[in-house]
């Protein structure tokens, strides 16, 4: 017995240990968000623009201090002498060393230096901005391929539950034939309900699988069958009250859109170009500075001695002063003029896309809102009608033609009401997007 156990001990420690690969993880809204956010390429390259503008404001401030620069000559000379006492020529080779250490500071260029920093800082904000864009405008296109995930899934359980609905009735109605209490044509009727709802099926499935697919291709993951969202609960998200008017969430978002905030941004970088253009028309002053000495080989003093003693310290200004650039200037400074109005007019462009972008989510809020409500009173209507002709079927009341049709017509509304929902949803995240919210259930 003890060694049995001592037997079965290990198989069961190793059936326990053994991970279930059936069970999947089931993505959030949140999680197909973070996964997508992880692995665009845009994101990664908008982020590496920002690396970028940091790395060139770095060296803009640097440009403010000093340089130094070690620099070092070495030449060999060779030439014939003649020796009077031998009364012949010789060949001399010597070496020659120069050595120097030298620096230079700008002391006045037009403080070109201060604003190249201040626009570099306004690079550095607008690259920030921009990667916030395209972080957001990537979340809503997740948040609308998880949506229209989330219907495919109503959608097909509802046809699942109409087949099964339809099922049942067919066992009855083959029971019913049997009895002979209804006709062949009744019963083809209700048989021909049920091979389509079971066509019915095959296509929900099919578009929840598109569905699934697209969400992954957006999320840039690659397509898996075992691949499944979370459904969160309906009343979660399924929201009646949102802010439809446009001129209210407009002027929410004037002040928090990224998008407008980045256009704001290159203008003003827009402006500091044409400073920086003025500049080029200005003097230019440096301090410079540097010590150097030389080694002959050719002397009777040591290396080190005469190094230190020829030591030459030497300081001194330079002043550039533009008298004639041949228009140089004055065209950098028009093409900057004409630059800083192109991005005056994106800005405006910007605002204006915007301004359109939420009369139309605010439209769109409107009418599904509207819609939804009006489906909704349909399906209700729908559902007592359909009660109705049930019960008279079941009595032989009811043609089946007439009860397939109380019964189309309540899927039809049960499908249009479905569809109307998750539209009200996609329009009160996208209008809530503009608002500043999270985009989350």
């Amino acid at each position: 017995m003890n060694n049995i156990f001592k037997l079965f001990v290990p198989i069961l420690f190793v059936v326990f240990m053994v991970p279930v690969h059936g069970q999947e993880q089931l993505f959030s809204l949140d999680d197909c968000i973070s996964y997508a956010l992880e692995n665009n390429t845009m994101i990664g390259r908008a982020e590496n623009d920002v690396l970028s503008q940091y790395s060139q404001l770095e060296q803009r401030k640097a440009e403010r201090g000093p340089n130094l620069i070690l620099s070092a000559n070495e030449s060999v000379s060779s030439n014939n002498t003649y020796d009077s006492s031998t009364a012949g020529w010789n060949r001399e080779t010597n070496n020659n060393m120069n050595v120097s250490l030298s620096s230079n500071i700008v002391l006045y260029n037009g403080a070109k230096i201060r604003n190249a920093i201040l626009q570099g800082k306004m690079n550095v904000s607008a690259a920030e901005t921009e990667v916030k864009t395209e972080k957001e405008l990537l979340s809503l296109d997740i948040l609308a391929n998880y949506i229209t995930v989330l219907q495919a899934k109503e959608q097909m359980k509802n046809t699942q539950s109409q087949l099964e609905s339809t099922a049942k009735e067919l066992e009855e109605a083959t029971i019913r034939r049997e009895a002979g209490v209804m006709s062949p044509a009744d019963y083809l009727n209700i048989k021909s309900q049920h091979s389509a709802d079971k066509a019915a099926l095959v296509s929900s499935q099919s578009t929840l699988r598109i569905a699934l697919v697209t969400l992954m291709q957006t999320m840039n993951m690659p397509v898996s069958s075992s691949f499944d969202i979370m459904v969160p609960n309906e009343q979660s998200f399924v929201k009646m009250s949102m802010e439809t008017d446009p001129a209210v969430v407009y002027n929410v978002a004037l002040g928090i859109q990224p998008g407008i905030k980045t256009a704001e941004l290159d203008l003003e970088s827009a402006e500091m170009d044409i400073q920086l253009a003025k500049v080029d028309a200005l003097p230019y002053l440096s301090l410079n500075g540097g010590v150097q000495s030389n080694y002959y080989s050719g002397s009777d003093l040591g290396f080190n001695e005469q190094l230190s003693n020829q030591l030459t310290p030497t300081i001194g200004l330079s002043l550039s002063i533009p008298i004639y650039q041949r228009k140089e200037v004055k065209n950098k400074v028009k093409q900057a003029f004409i630059s800083r109005d192109n991005y005056r007019f994106n800005l405006v462009d910007t605002k204006n896309d915007l301004r359109k972008s939420i009369e139309q989510a605010c439209t769109d809020a409107q009418t599904a809102n509207s819609a939804y409500l009006s489906y909704k009173e349909q399906y209700l209507a729908e559902q007592e009608s359909f009660k109705l002709a049930e019960e008279m079927f079941s009595q032989g009341m009811l043609s089946s033609v007439d009860y397939l049709t109380s019964k189309n017509n309540l899927i039809e509304a049960e499908n249009n009401l479905t569809k109307a929902k998750y539209e009200m949803v996609l329009q009160k995240e996208i209008i809530e997007y503009y608002m500043g919210k999270a985009i989350a259930f």
